[in-house]
Order: structure tokens, then sequence, then C-alpha cells
């Protein structure tokens, strides 16, 4: 018999942390589930580390190609109803699967679910949680018009549950984007249904436990490379149809954000602001 839930982990080289996301994918009741590992192309040995782990778990290697690749070789594999997603870098809390499985099956028109997030910063968790960071309204939270850069709803890619079936309406994820690429999943699935959310946190997401984040100073430049491509494939999205005086805004703020932000990365590239500066303007950007 299939699972109801394909669980897809993609990774690479980070085989120090993995070990905790694939532990806490495990521990989900009931066992209703397969875990699937997508080492994407890694060097560090990640491969050979999880097969000695003697894990119940799924490991398929392919040659690097970037998260999307990686993410849509799990999707087609998985033998699920529904995919849920989980960084390699992040934790799930017990319960998720189920609480999530059971949400889609009582709301058989929703595509998408997701839940609440408690968030650590360099190992330190912070006050609140992702869904408390903002007040939002329910038709806020049900959709993810807006372009990231704007406010859109609190979703992040560990705390997602997806019907298989929706990737062969809106398409896999985009495999031309290095950043940005769940954000243009969110945007392409909102554009047809309306998301789900579930109000308790059931995910920790770990910003910044890995030295090789996106915001680490190695990767600001591409962050913004990306965010512009990521900016024309949501004008593409809305193409055609009347935007929605909030979409309008969204649209304009993301291009405020990202000017400033850019401008912002070449200070620090110029080294007129320190690293420490630079997080605190970075900060208050984006609440802004």
């Amino acid at each position: 018999m299939n699972p109801l839930i394909s669980v897809v982990i993609s990774i690479f080289n980070r085989k120090s942390l993995v070990q905790d996301a694939i532990r806490s994918a495990l521990q989900q009741e009931p066992k209703n589930y397969e875990v699937i590992v997508i080492d994407d192309g890694s060097t560090d040995g990640t491969s050979a580390f999880l097969k000695s782990l003697n894990l119940s778990i799924k490991i398929v290697v392919k040659k690097n190609g970037g998260v999307s690749s990686a993410r849509n070789v799990g999707i087609r594999v998985a033998q699920g109803k529904y995919v849920a997603f989980l960084d390699s870098d992040d934790l799930w809390l017990p319960d998720i699967l189920k609480a999530q499985s059971d949400y889609l099956k009582i709301y058989s028109d929703i595509p998408l679910v997701y839940a609440d997030q408690y968030i650590e910063v360099k190992g330190k968790r912070i006050d609140g949680t992702r869904f408390t960071m903002k007040k939002y309204t329910h038709e806020e939270m049900s959709r993810f018009d807006l372009p990231g850069f704007a406010e859109s709803p609190p979703i992040h890619i560990s705390s997602t549950m997806v019907r298989k079936s929706i990737f062969d309406e809106v398409g896999y994820f985009n495999e031309e984007l290095k950043i940005h690429e769940d954000t243009d999943m969110w945007n392409r699935i909102s554009e047809k249904y309306k998301l789900g959310y579930i109000k308790n946190p059931l995910a920790v997401f770990r910003w910044e436990i890995d030295p090789d984040h996106l915001l680490k100073p190695a990767a600001r430049k591409e962050f913004m490379r990306e965010g512009k491509k990521y900016m024309k494939l949501y004008e593409e999205i809305i193409k055609g149809r009347e935007l929605t005086e909030r979409e309008k805004a969204g649209v304009e703020d993301s291009y405020r954000r990202m000017e400033k932000l850019e401008q912002l990365i070449q200070e620090w590239d110029d080294g007129k602001i320190t690293e420490e500066e630079f997080e605190t303007r970075r900060l208050k950007l984006l609440r802004s």
C-alpha cells in the first residue's frame, strides 16, 4: 500500500545538520508516510553518512542542480497523495503531518496548508512565532498574491503540505531560480486557489544555523539578481488581469525595498558600513 504522505528533504553539503531534520520527520505519528532525502550532488559524503545511519528513509542521489531540481525529483518519486517539504536545517514538532493531512481531508478545495513556526536565530529561539510577527487578516493568510518582497502571508517551505496533484496543474518548482523558488510556487498556486493554515506552531525555522545561509555576505548580490528574475516571473503570473489596489501597492513596495536593499548591500560591499550595521538596517527595512 502506498503511503498517504511523502516527506521530501533536499540537501546539499549539510550532513552535520540533516540528521536532526530527518529524526524530527521520523518521530511523526501515525506511520502513514515515507521520507525521501534528495542528495543534490553533495561533496561532503552526505549519502554515505545517511546510509550509515540505517534509518527508514529513501535516499536519492542526483547531479547538483539546485534546490528546485532536487525538490522536483522528490515530487516525481513521491508515492503519497500529499507532499510535505522540510528543509535540511529545519525541524518538525510532533503531529505536524497528522494535523496537515487531517486539514486537507476536511477541506477538499484547498491544495496547500501551512502551519505556524517557532524561529531560531543562530541557535536561539526568538519571542513569538512567525504568525505573531504581524497582525494578519484571514484573507491575507489565505492568499499569497503579493510578491515575496512585499508583506505576504507568513508561509515557509518547511511548514507546508501540498496535494501532489497540484503540480500537474501549476507546474513544478522553477529550476531557473536559485532563490525565491518557493515564493514563485506559492504565487502560482494562490493565483487559482485559497491556501489553508494552522495556527499551532508545528515547525522550527532555524535561521542562520547554516553558515551558508542565503544572506551570507558572499551570496547577497546573487540574492538580488535572483530577486529580479523572480519579480519578472511574478509579473508574468499577474499579466492580463486587473490588479487589486493591494497587489498594486505590493508591487511598488517590493521594488522600493529591493532598491533600498541593493543600496545597502553596495554600502557594505564598499566598506562604508559594518556587518552589524548592515544587519540592523536590513531588519529595519524588512519591517518598514
